[in-house]
């Protein structure tokens, strides 16, 4: 086992995921579900980990609510690592710097990796020589590092990064500046010809940095939440720490950390690594079906005791191992069953799952959310 000698990974796993409805739920989101196979993403984004890095130099960054799966999922992660958000719905950038105010406070010179608990990587061990390279680099020239994906299809929702000039490295990895932040576009004939006509990849965090240095960019470019940061360090060891503190992340505003790392790209003050292995958020199930069906797209993606007749380019997903889901003559659909709910959709509807997140709220049925 090799570790790299200051690394300190942080684990953010407090989102709620609700387009991989019915199985992430407000109760248990995605990354504690077990969305393809029998194990969630969390315990397999710590178990790759692991056998990289010690447990002492993990930690996970998620909400009060969802310590318990932590616990039950990734044991050997010690209670002292848990860095706990309270459980606002705040999105990632109140969270993130709550992660990155805890590393500063404890470990003010060592460098941090980000990694997201409800992606899928593989293979691993590209993952984790990634990791280890971006420590090094990082360590050389102070630079905040990212990830990104070569884009060659057009897929919106998504946010793009234009390249510039290779860095050179010690590794085999590619890394190279970034000359701008590009955003999304609102339509897909804007996002061909993006990329189509620059030298652009797909931005997927990843982020590697020292925690004090981001948040001087939070200071710079989110002050706000600068502000609300610094008002929770003063609170830390003091009497009334867990009141106070919650008190005073209630009153951030929302957001994402892109509204801060934009604005590093935007000024050329960034690089970007080109992930090195196969990599999805599983975002939608429309994303796990693409991540999991190779060649063109007419396969199944069956999870469970399955017979799928005259069937094709579908996902089909059950719970209950002791239970046949039948189907037949049917194309194109997600169908996800659980204990208590049934999804049955197209595959390019799956946006109006929060159609029937709305209905659920209007009839009062918020159990099955």
């Amino acid at each position: 086992m090799c570790y790299h000698a200051n690394m300190k990974i942080i684990v953010t796993a407090g989102g709620q995921g609700t387009k991989l409805w019915p199985y992430s739920r407000e109760d248990k989101p995605k990354q504690f579900q077990s969305i393809v196979g029998e194990t969630s993403t969390c315990t397999e984004t710590i178990n790759t980990l692991l056998t990289k890095f010690a447990p002492e130099d993990i930690f996970v960054s998620t909400k009060r609510r969802f310590i318990k799966y932590i616990s039950e999922q990734a044991p050997r992660v010690p209670l002292k690592n848990y860095i706990i958000e309270p459980d606002a719905a705040k999105d990632t950038g109140p969270g993130h710097g709550l992660a990155f105010l805890y590393l500063k406070v404890h470990f003010p010179d060592e460098p941090f990796f980000l990694v997201q608990a409800d992606c899928i990587r593989k293979p691993e061990a590209a993952f984790l020589q990634m990791i280890e390279d971006a420590g090094r680099l990082v360590e050389r020239d102070k630079t905040f590092l990212t990830g990104g994906i070569k884009a060659t299809e057009a897929s919106i929702g998504v946010d793009y990064l234009q390249l510039g000039e290779r860095v050179k490295t010690d590794s085999k990895q590619e890394i190279y500046a970034v000359d701008s932040f590009l955003g999304r576009r609102s339509s897909y004939r804007e996002t061909r010809e993006l990329i189509e006509n620059f030298h652009v990849v797909t931005h997927c965090n990843h982020y590697c940095w020292y925690p004090g240095l981001m948040l001087d960019a939070y200071k710079k470019y989110r002050p706000e939440w600068y502000d609300a940061l610094t008002h929770i360090e003063a609170a830390m060891g003091q009497p009334g720490e867990d009141a106070a503190i919650e008190a005073i992340y209630n009153d951030m505003d929302k957001g994402s950390t892109e509204e801060v790392t934009k604005h590093l790209m935007e000024s050329g003050e960034a690089r970007v690594v080109l992930l090195p292995f196969k990599w999805t958020d599983v975002g939608t199930w429309g994303s796990v079906y693409e991540f999991f069906v190779d060649g063109d797209g007419r396969g199944n993606l069956e999870d469970g005791t399955v017979v799928a007749v005259d069937t094709t380019g579908s996902l089909i997903k059950t719970s209950n191992p002791k239970k046949l889901v039948a189907v037949a003559g049917l194309h194109d659909v997600i169908i996800v069953d659980t204990d208590d709910a049934l999804l049955v959709i197209p595959k390019d509807q799956v946006e109006k799952i929060k159609d029937i997140q709305a209905e659920l709220k209007t009839r009062g049925q918020t159990e099955y959310l």
